[in-house]
């Protein structure tokens, strides 16, 4: 409505343009040849003022409506595409890659503020205003309207021609951006390996090396923008020089009077104006295409089925049981993963899984997590099967800690309620005791309102883990999901933690990743995977007894960590 609105306004102007000129001939004609004092032109004068006020007061308004509406679209675009990605799940981004989706939802979105405040309005203004130019100067002087008409259609024509080249060395170069954001994205999370094992120099020649070839891309896709901006110029100046010497020909053997001839004159620029910012807003049409089209790949990406808008089913906030059917997920374009996974889950206790390397676990976490929405139809809650629609739910009865949890850079008490927003003093000072991270935070200067730094900088390992245990144990989900949350803590806060976990077992759901024998043995159930299966289910000591993926594992246990 908004850009509509502007266009409306731009077209106003347009008319108010071709008015003024009419205006303006007609006194100065009256002044040079009729000899009118200014007194006598001032009828003409007060109008023409009162139009370019009104020009002014329209342009303005145009211009902001247009980027206010391309602000809107840009806010609702982002608002989809994040939309979109929290159903697909973090599987879908790490596939495509997180640099490469960071640049679509920022450089992406923005390159289509230009598309919508400048090209589109662009494109109506040259079908629109050229179209009333040439209504009105045909009864006026019907040979220079043939000017216009016969040499408007170069203008477009070369532009298409010349665009089609650059709409392809653009794309090119988005996703040359698009592999940049990906290795740089990488890297700078890497950056700490990279040191260490001194390899900063080899990669930056590779960056160098991956720079320069999308600058090489970028200088192709601007030659050609420039190229195609001097011959729209070089068209336009001479389509304009060659109405006014048609015109002064005619003027000076009589065949056209002044003020018609002074009209032409004034709207003969005018005239190729809009088809001129046309060719220099082209730039921004292909900027915008090219992120529309990596835009649209999330957008209609395939869900396994479709949201139910009526679907009124939810998930009772008592959980009973939750069980696994026949659960298989296979990664694209690899063979790993996990297949005819069949659990049945008890609404309490500490239940810890185990396995080797590359045997399922994080895969199994991630499917009973939602992070992957086609299988979720494999797994049923108090007896329900859950579809795409229950997701939502699913994930807001479970706390949820990796193994490398993500801290903000805000301050400790912001990490910690980000699981519970609303959550008092007394509730966050009470899942600080328990995750055994309330001594060292009162000991800050600023206590709960210190400010860390992206990824908890200026913290330990430990207590980066422990605040991550606080964020869990605020939220009090019935699902407690962890991947060995024991790590990086000393024997000390390792067993406030494991007692902290075992208390919250004793009413909910807590699921582990296990590495350390401690976790092991405190579990209640074990469940051991093997390539992708589950290979045995049973308590710590009977697994123990048999011959099995369990009892190779614990031969490999050492210093009190079990390897997996």
């Amino acid at each position: 409505m908004l850009l509509k609105l502007s266009i409306a306004l731009g077209t106003v102007n347009a008319l108010l343009m071709i008015a003024g000129a009419y205006l303006l001939a007609q006194a100065i004609h009256n002044v040079i040849f009729e000899q009118y004092s200014l007194a006598e032109i001032t009828y003409l004068l007060w109008p023409l003022a009162g139009i370019i006020l009104l020009r002014a007061v329209f342009l303005t308004l145009s211009e902001r409506f247009s980027a206010y509406a391309a602000l809107k679209i840009k806010s609702a675009m982002r608002q989809t595409l994040l939309n979109k990605l929290s159903l697909l799940g973090p599987s879908y981004v790490e596939q495509h890659g997180q640099g490469a989706t960071l640049n679509t939802l920022h450089n992406g979105v923005e390159a289509l503020h230009d598309y919508y405040a400048k090209y589109l309005p662009g494109v109506a203004y040259s079908a629109l205003i050229p179209l009333a130019i040439l209504i009105v100067i045909f009864p006026t002087d019907y040979k220079a309207g043939l000017i216009f008409l016969l040499t408007a259609p170069l203008i477009p024509f070369f532009m298409i021609l010349v665009g089609s080249k650059a709409e392809a060395l653009n794309q090119q170069r988005w996703q040359q951006l698009a592999v940049l954001g990906n290795y740089f994205f990488d890297r700078v999370q890497g950056l700490t390996q990279l040191k260490l094992f001194n390899a900063t120099r080899l990669e930056l020649k590779q960056i160098a090396k991956i720079s320069d070839d999308f600058r090489h891309a970028t200088l192709s896709v601007l030659k050609i923008a420039f190229l195609s901006s001097f011959a729209l110029e070089f068209l336009a100046t001479i389509s304009v020089a060659l109405v006014a010497v048609i015109i002064g020909f005619r003027l000076f053997f009589g065949t056209l009077d002044f003020a018609t001839g002074f009209v032409v004159l004034l709207l003969a620029p005018e005239f190729y104006l809009p088809l001129r910012q046309l060719g220099s807003h082209y730039h921004a049409r292909l900027q915008g295409i090219s992120a529309a089209a990596d835009m649209l790949i999330i957008l209609n990406a395939p869900l396994p089925e479709q949201q139910s808008e009526h679907t009124t089913d939810k998930i009772s906030a008592t959980i009973s049981s939750i069980t696994v059917n026949n659960l298989s997920f296979t990664y694209p374009n690899s063979d790993e993963g996990i297949k005819n996974i069949n659990l049945s889950l008890p609404n309490k206790g500490l239940i810890a899984v185990v396995g080797a390397s590359g045997s399922g676990k994080s895969t199994l976490f991630d499917c009973l997590l939602g992070f992957h929405p086609e299988v979720i139809k494999h797994i049923s809650i108090n007896q329900q099967i859950l579809s795409t629609a229950h997701i939502g739910q699913l994930q807001s009865h479970i706390a949820w800690i990796p193994q490398s949890a993500t801290l903000f850079y805000d301050t400790i008490a912001a990490n910690i309620k980000l699981a519970k927003p609303n959550a008092t003093q007394q509730e966050l000072e009470h899942a600080a005791k328990q995750a055994g991270a309330l001594g060292f935070i009162k000991a800050l200067p600023d206590g709960f309102n210190t400010l860390i730094g992206e990824q908890g900088e200026g913290l330990s390992g430990g207590q980066k883990q422990r605040i991550a245990l606080a964020r869990a144990f605020i939220k009090q989900a019935p699902i407690l999901v962890l991947d060995e949350p024991t790590a990086h803590l000393d024997s000390e806060t390792e067993q406030v933690i494991q007692h902290a976990i075992a208390d919250y077992a004793k009413n909910n759901l807590v699921l582990v990743i296990a590495h350390r024998l401690n976790t092991v043995k405190n579990a209640e159930q074990l469940i051991v995977m093997h390539n992708g299966k589950i290979a045995q289910q049973g308590c710590f000591n009977s697994l123990a007894a048999e011959d099995g993926e369990f009892a190779t594992l614990l031969q490999t246990a050492q210093q009190g960590a079990v390897h997996a």
